[in-house]
């Protein structure tokens, strides 16, 4: 009897392979349209940053980001073209198989007609079965003439189906090898893109050691106005924690079943948050530190500074209720909203689209944002974790989704 267990093993280690390599294949197939998708908007920010003659901090922060996603999408092009070789030998190996196999078939067809033809005298078979020894002889004769003929219809069978699998092999194959042509030439493409940006940084690095000292004047001024937001914020906190406190008349802030069961719901979404802007790129990232760009500069961040389109909307990262809406000279209208023990804070607006006590949906628009200097917009997100013991900011990168 046949163990049948090993092969369906085997099997199913197959068909796991296969769905594997299906997977992984879709996978690039996302990511390149995500980071297509991702360029695409670079793209559209430098076309904006263009519009001013003077070189900023945020023209070479954007061309950083699109060379970035540029490496991304050639290191995903070779990975797709290495999958697409790996498909080409496998189908290359299939046709070798098949083609022996057919040609295996053939051949032994090939003996089964030649003993047909030296055999064809029509009486031949019934000379064949008359002839046995015994009555069970010529049955078994009778069969062994009846299974022979099915043998051979089957053979051709077998034959006409691996020739069909080998034309589909090779149409599979055909379509794998136009596949890397394509890929081979969307890389090159890509390549040249890359190389240009290359070119764009080193003289944009270029002139940004020669206006030094004028880049770190402006990274002292965003400073100042991200001190001024701070303290602002910190205040309206302070404010609706006393004012919290009076109202509860406990010895420190507490929330309520309802708050508790928002910050439960915000805090387990941390890193699928949605974006403050449909889209831009983080100009300026979270806490204490050395400039990226300008090595003689210190940054300090409460927040991060994602760098969008003129005039962009930006709309709630998550539900909540508005809790303060701000005016702080140099940096606009500033809106916060609670999430429980969470408060998000959008600034840099123009305008603003909700009111003190409204209740939000995650992706509202809650308002328009300035044009800065630069002649671009900027959206500054912060977020604040509220307890009995203090206050404190968190990342939002951290939060916000991939």
């Amino acid at each position: 009897m046949i163990n049948i267990k090993p092969i369906l093993i085997t099997l199913g280690i197959i068909i796991s392979f296969g769905l594997s390599a299906q997977k992984r294949s879709d996978q690039l197939k996302l990511q390149e349209k995500k980071l297509i998708n991702k360029i695409a908007n670079t793209k559209l920010l430098i076309k904006e940053t263009k519009n001013s003659e003077k070189l900023t901090l945020t023209d070479i922060s954007i061309i950083n980001h699109q060379i970035y996603y540029r490496e991304k999408l050639i290191s995903n092009y070779n990975f797709q073209l290495r999958k697409l070789d790996e498909n080409i030998h496998e189908i290359n190996r299939q046709i070798i198989s098949l083609e022996n196999t057919i040609g295996v078939l053939k051949e032994e067809y090939q003996k089964m007609l030649m003993y047909a033809f030296k055999n064809r005298n029509p009486n031949y078979k019934y000379l064949y079965i008359i002839s046995s020894s015994s009555f069970s002889e010529a049955f078994h004769r009778m069969k062994y003439i009846q299974h022979y003929a099915d043998y051979r219809k089957k053979q051709i069978e077998r034959i006409l189906k691996n020739q069909i699998d080998l034309a589909i092999e090779k149409e599979l194959l055909s379509a794998e090898i136009e596949k890397k042509s394509l890929l081979v030439e969307t890389k090159k493409s890509e390549k040249e893109n890359y190389l240009n940006d290359k070119k764009t940084q080193e003289v944009s690095l270029k002139k940004l050691k020669e206006n030094e000292d004028i880049l770190v004047k402006q990274l002292n001024e965003q400073s100042k106005k991200r001190k001024k937001i701070s303290s602002a914020i910190r205040k309206a906190i302070e404010k609706e924690v006393r004012s919290t406190i009076k109202e509860s008349k406990t010895a420190s802030f507490s929330l309520t079943p309802e708050g508790m069961e928002l910050s439960k719901s915000f805090n387990s979404n941390k890193g699928r948050l949605c974006w403050p802007v449909e889209r831009g790129e983080i100009s300026s990232k979270y806490g204490k530190h050395r400039h990226h760009l300008v090595s003689t500069a210190t940054v300090e961040n409460n927040g991060i500074d994602i760098v969008t389109t003129k005039n962009a909307n930006v709309r709630a990262i998550f539900g909540g209720k508005v809790t303060s809406v701000l005016i702080i000279p140099g940096a606009g209208k500033v809106i916060m909203v609670s999430h429980g023990e969470y408060r998000t804070v959008y600034a840099n607006l123009q305008e603003v689209f909700v009111k003190k006590g409204e209740l939000l949906s995650a992706k509202q628009n809650i308002g328009k944002l300035l044009i800065n200097e630069e002649g671009v917009s900027e959206s500054h997100l912060e977020i604040w974790k509220i307890a009995s013991t203090g206050m404190s900011t968190v990342n939002p990168s951290l939060w916000l989704s991939k």
